[in-house]
């Protein structure tokens, strides 16, 4: 999805279900929200953290066997009636799956139609109970506090939700595992509610690419410091360049060059069916761990290099010792800051 900003999400409509499964409680609407600003407000900051999550999955609905696919086709999202009907059955098909565990928290699902570059889409988002405190005044005037169940605040990041274009049906998923009565811990979202294929999310993939290129380096100390934190280097090049990771062609230009790295590399990014993948970042922050190279010693000194002064090579030489070994030596030091 291209880069959007808050404002860019229109909300249209909405209608609020309760799944409290803990209870056995369903309680399903008849009508839709009465949508004023600070509501729609709320919920479109909802719908942008998901839209700009690295946490968020994409999701390709099987067409063969998703009954909630055939059920949004058939969905008329301008006429009230049919999108009420239809999250009713969603609301329904959920809160049965919901009541096969005893950890699922149970939640308010609050399904919202929203206009985003002319496109419309269905946005489920669960709202799962937090507990918190709340003071409570009684006939006779004496106050109290009461614990009370409550909708995540507009400042919270929804662990559960499902964002689907309505015209591609092209799907948006943050979902977590959850042990079953059967014993199985899955994702149950995507699993049994969408029955779709979820792809991992760009945060783990990235996650799993750094871990392979840095498992793989350690693993040939005979190489030297110097050459090993090279391969971080040009991996943040790689990322600045494309703006994005394209996993066959990183492994080229890192591992090209040494048989028996590219191909732990191609056997470990295989195992996770990344070996064909390209994929980018929404947020800064995902990738941070390549703004810096990190190094621990065998006697555990810990070294913390910006990428920058690293690049530079002006105020960091690193000396590899004839009879093995490194020497670090940082120059040009105008100030320490102890920490």
């Amino acid at each position: 999805m291209l880069k959007i900003q808050r404002d860019d999400i229109i909300i249209r409509k909405g209608i609020l279900h309760i799944l409290d499964s803990n209870n056995g409680y369903l309680g399903l609407s008849g009508t839709l929200l009465d949508m004023g600003p600070d509501l729609m407000e709320f919920v479109r900051g909802h719908i942008f953290k998901i839209l700009e999550s690295d946490d968020a999955k994409k999701c390709q609905f099987d067409g063969s066997v998703s009954p909630m696919l055939s059920l949004l086709e058939t969905m008329e999202e301008t006429d009230d009636e049919s999108f009420i009907e239809a999250t009713r059955v969603l609301a329904e098909n959920l809160f049965d799956i919901m009541c096969d565990s005893v950890t699922i928290p149970s939640a308010d699902l609050l399904c919202v139609t929203f206009q985003l570059n002319s496109v419309v889409h269905l946005a489920l988002l669960k709202m799962n109970y937090k507990m918190t405190y709340v003071h409570r005044q009684d006939e006779k005037d004496g106050n109290d506090i009461v614990r009370q169940r409550v909708m995540p605040t507009d400042s919270a990041k929804l662990t559960e939700a499902v964002i689907i274009d309505l015209t591609e049906y092209k799907v948006q998923l943050a979902e977590k595992k959850y042990e079953m009565l059967n014993g199985d811990k899955i994702n149950y979202l995507s699993e049994r509610f969408l029955q779709c294929y979820a792809d991992m999310a760009p945060k783990k993939k990235f996650q799993i690419l750094n871990k392979v290129i840095t498992d793989i380096n350690n693993k040939y100390p005979e190489d030297g410091v110097d050459k090993r934190l090279e391969a971080k280097s040009r991996l943040r090049e790689e990322f600045e360049e494309n703006q994005a990771f394209k996993v066959s062609e990183i492994g080229d230009r890192l591992f090209g060059d040494h048989q028996e790295k590219k191909r732990e590399f191609d056997e470990k990014i295989e195992r996770y069916d990344m070996q064909y993948d390209t994929f980018t970042v929404a947020k800064e922050n995902t990738v941070r761990k390549l703004e810096y190279q990190m190094i621990e010693t065998d006697t555990g000194i810990e070294i913390k290099i910006p990428m920058e002064e690293y690049d530079r090579k002006q105020n960091v030489e690193i000396i590899e010792e004839p009879g093995g070994g490194s020497t670090i030596v940082i120059k040009n030091i105008e100030q320490v800051k102890i920490k």
